[in-house]
């Protein structure tokens, strides 16, 4: 029974990603075939303000747009400040829990709201010291060994076929290992260090699956955790979109960095408020 309820728990995390992923491959090949270098001209102008509109669009209670988001990384579309600015904003499955529990608007703000600004200050001081990368879509389609003698409808489609299959058989092995130490157990490695809860709350939340975001959440209104540790936990968790980055893109040392940096961020955020919050 409970590994039923796992690969239905899979089966429902990665269906609610596949039409961002072919929106956002449908562009890439239209891109590549349709758009010719304007496009990419205009997208590397204005790509220095591309965290705020990351941000916003993270923001929206989906994890689809961080999937997404990790393919236009690959292609060069998007900066790493962007990137990691749509994983810190994503907000995963906190506010689908928070609104089905009829949390009250009070609670629920000021943890998007520190998700936004935080999502927007790493993502711009990332991208002040980060190398710009060039766009190249044609790179990328040759890696994913693109056919487009059938046209860019069949090619988006088979890219997301691919990442599909990938995301199946990767968040499924995730879900199992959360089952197999058991929430129960999570809960408690998060309880035993109130002091350290900041911290241990971000290795919980960058487990990549929906389980840690709804732990972390339902940890926070039951008053487990405090306002602090829930960002820290929820800036960090970026849900299925880590385990696309890790498909499409083959800079392994850049995934990490990309790793890494979203931990800090979402660290960094979390002390910050916690130190806010003792000195008030």
């Amino acid at each position: 029974m409970v590994l039923m309820d796992v690969v239905l728990d899979t089966l429902t995390d990665v269906l609610k990603i596949i039409p961002f992923l072919f929106v956002i491959y449908l562009f890439l090949e239209f891109l590549e075939h349709e758009a010719g270098h304007k496009m990419e001209h205009f997208l590397e102008k204005h790509r220095r303000m591309n965290p705020i509109f990351g941000t916003l669009l993270g923001i929206i209670p989906s994890c689809g747009f961080a999937g997404a988001a990790s393919s236009l990384f690959a292609t060069g579309v998007i900066s790493a400040g962007t990137l990691i600015a749509v994983y810190l904003s994503s907000s995963d499955e906190m506010l689908s829990i928070m609104l089905s529990m009829q949390t009250p608007f009070s609670v629920i703000w000021p943890i998007l709201a520190v998700k936004v600004v935080i999502a927007v200050i790493a993502g711009m001081i990332i991208d002040a010291f980060s190398k710009k990368r060039d766009i190249d879509v044609e790179e990328f389609c040759e890696r994913e060994h693109d056919d487009h003698s059938h046209g860019i409808f069949y090619s988006a489609m088979m890219h997301t076929l691919q990442v599909t299959i990938w995301l199946l058989l990767i968040t499924l092995v995730f879900n199992l290992l959360v089952a197999w130490i058991g929430e129960d157990n999570l809960r408690m490695f998060v309880a035993a260090y109130p002091n350290q809860s900041v911290l241990v709350s971000t290795l919980v939340g960058m487990i990549p699956s929906c389980a840690s975001s709804i732990l972390l959440t339902k940890m926070y209104l039951e008053g487990v955790i405090g306002f602090a540790a829930v960002c820290a936990g929820l800036l960090v968790n970026a849900g299925t979109g880590m385990m696309v980055l890790w498909r499409v893109n083959p800079n392994l040392k850049e995934n990490f960095k990309i790793l890494f940096l979203t931990w800090v961020s979402g660290l960094a955020g979390g002390l910050v408020i916690e130190l806010v919050m003792n000195l008030i």
